[in-house]
């Protein structure tokens, strides 16, 4: 796969994100599925840098690596949130002085448990409500499914999924017409 594919990947699963509706979006990517995964993510970094994305490496194994791509200040707002602090306190995150705090202790929860800790929802734009309710009933029960179990609220984040896909389909859309991958990536600050 090369630098189409790759974009076509980071449009499809990442462009709420970069059309500025979410602060965050978790992609996982097969290393050996390009030719230099590094350094073509390198060549990214600076397009996404310049529009205010950062790159941060949740984990990482020979074959895979799972990247949390991330609007800083508005993830630092999410984070700050009480209801979103309530949560992480649970699962031992302390007040942190920075963003960089909460990322590197999600990194080591992520290396301990060898799988997803629930919160990670709360990094990604999940409603409080639904990674609470995700945690309690152990990933059953929900009343929907899309981009995350919905347990609260169901109408309204039925729309915020179209929402979601909608943007998808466009910045996946403008691409395939020849459209420049950094013209398509929104700076928000």
């Amino acid at each position: 796969m090369g630098r189409k594919g790759f974009e076509q990947l980071l449009g499809f699963h990442a462009a709420p994100l970069f059309a500025g509706i979410k602060s965050a979006c978790l992609l996982s990517f097969r290393r050996s599925a390009f030719e230099d995964f590094d350094a073509l993510l390198a060549e990214y970094e600076t397009c996404f840098h310049c529009k205010g994305i950062e790159v941060f490496r949740v984990a990482e194994g020979e074959e895979y690596v799972l990247l949390l791509f991330y609007r800083p200040a508005i993830l630092w707002r999410r984070l700050q949130e009480l209801e979103v602090q309530a949560v992480l306190a649970q699962y031992g995150y302390g007040r942190q002085d920075s963003l960089w705090g909460y990322l590197d202790h999600l990194q080591a929860r992520m290396r301990l448990r060898k799988s997803f800790p629930h919160e990670i929802g709360l990094f990604l734009d999940y409603p409080v409500g639904d990674v609470v309710s995700f945690i309690t009933h152990k990933g059953r029960d929900f009343c929907y499914s899309g981009y995350w179990k919905v347990y609260v609220n169901e109408e309204e984040t039925r729309a915020l999924f179209a929402r979601y896909a909608r943007c998808s389909e466009e910045f996946c859309s403008r691409l395939e017409k020849g459209c420049a991958f950094p013209d398509l990536v929104q700076a928000i600050s």
